[in-house]
């Protein structure tokens, strides 16, 4: 599998949802889960309807085992009722969440689901469900049974809340803006929404939007650094790069040891051709991250740009060792080695990249000056003559796309 610095670019985190476009890496789901998992039983725990009332006795005495947090004694109680009551499906959903206490999440799931089946109108047991599916990671079984109880209680906010995640795991990205909205509309002030729409519309490539809601969560949490540079990350993709360079460098004065804002902050300067600054902030991600495989490379292109060409050197072989498919850093090298003329180095590390981006008419024309250089003048002329015909092809396809987009 391709690592994250070949990719290059790819969302944003929840809990820590996903990274964002640029951040190397993603993370794990979920940063408000932990307020979300509460058991939740029928609302008709002392419930007198249908057969539950041949189950009283048990039924008060499972409550009073589960005051005491004595959930074994409230099982083997639940487990009587249930063989007295058998068509009480409020007893199976507090026995579900009593199996849930005690870890034994199958045979939750079977209660929830004879309770389903018992009570289809029954909130409780189709989100519970859910709950114990999500709390498992089986985010595909969870969705239905989360999305039945939204149907069944549009209202019920830990539900809606839920589904929003799990929509997120399965990264259903536009369905889960949809839904977390809504909840926005409730509470505009609820961080946790604010955050996880901010990941959504980034993973979604709406900037925007992704600014308004991370902007709001700045405001709602100015002391907080990961709020900060996510807020940087949708400026900067929405095209405000001097207000995304301020938020990238308020993170890090927050939290001066907070991985990816250095980074971020030389992504900006780097584009605004600051090469002194991006480098100190690339060197200062490198000495919090020395793993950063994306901020070694930057660097090493930097280094590249001012000609110095041993420091060039040692920071892209490092990129390339940590990432053998990383194309850019194998041509960025190839380029160093070749001024540096070690120029059977250089053959090499650009055959290589274009052994991986083999469309990339940049990497043949690097490759045919390296021949040239040892001497190949036919291997050069046939590489040269593939990347004219690579731009030609990409200066077509160009022209072909604006000429669909006249009116």
């Amino acid at each position: 599998m391709m690592g994250a610095a070949a990719r290059a670019r790819g969302p944003t985190n929840m809990t820590e949802l996903t990274p964002s476009h640029r951040l190397p890496a993603p993370r794990h789901l979920l940063m408000f889960c932990a307020l979300l998992l509460s058991a939740h039983p029928a609302a008709a725990q002392a419930s007198a309807r249908g057969d539950c009332r041949d189950a009283e006795q048990q039924l008060a005495a499972a409550r009073a085992a589960e005051e005491s947090s004595d959930w074994p004694a409230a099982l083997a109680q639940y487990l009587q009722a249930s063989e007295r009551a058998p068509g009480c499906a409020e007893l199976l959903v507090n026995l579900g969440v009593t199996y849930n206490r005690l870890g034994r999440s199958e045979e939750a799931v079977a209660a929830f689901r004879r309770a389903a089946s018992l009570a289809p109108g029954l909130t409780a047991a189709h989100l519970n469900l859910g709950i114990t599916f999500f709390r498992a990671r089986r985010y595909e079984e969870a969705e239905a049974p989360l999305a039945r109880a939204v149907e069944l209680d549009p209202e019920a906010t830990q539900a809606r809340q839920l589904l929003a995640l799990t929509l997120v795991a399965r990264e259903h990205f536009a369905e889960a803006a949809a839904h977390l909205e809504r909840l926005r509309r409730r509470d505009e002030s609820d961080r946790a929404v604010l955050s996880a729409l901010g990941e959504c519309y980034l993973r979604l490539r709406r900037y925007v939007e992704a600014a308004e809601r991370l902007g709001r969560l700045v405001q709602l949490e100015p002391g907080s650094a990961r709020a900060r540079l996510r807020y940087g990350e949708a400026l900067d993709n929405a095209g405000r790069p001097e207000e995304a360079l301020a938020a990238f460098r308020g993170a890090a004065r927050l939290d001066p040891n907070l991985p990816e804002a250095h980074y971020a902050a030389g992504q900006v300067l780097l584009k605004r051709g600051d090469l002194d600054e991006a480098a100190a902030e690339f060197t200062s991600e490198l000495r919090l991250n020395p793993g950063m495989v994306l901020a070694r490379y930057h660097l090493g292109r930097v280094y590249l740009q001012r000609d110095q060409l041993a420091e060039a050197a040692e920071h892209l072989t490092r990129a390339v060792e940590a990432e053998p498919e990383f194309r850019p850093a194998l041509e960025a090298l190839g380029q160093t080695l070749l001024r540096q003329k070690e120029v059977e180095r250089a053959v090499a590390m650009l055959e290589r990249a274009v052994r991986i981006g083999p469309d990339w008419p940049d990497g043949h024309a690097l490759l045919g000056r390296a021949y040239m250089a040892a001497g190949r003048r036919e291997d050069a002329r046939r590489e040269f003559a593939t990347a004219r015909r690579l731009s030609e092809r990409e200066r077509r396809g160009l022209e072909e796309k604006v000429n669909r987009q006249k009116p």
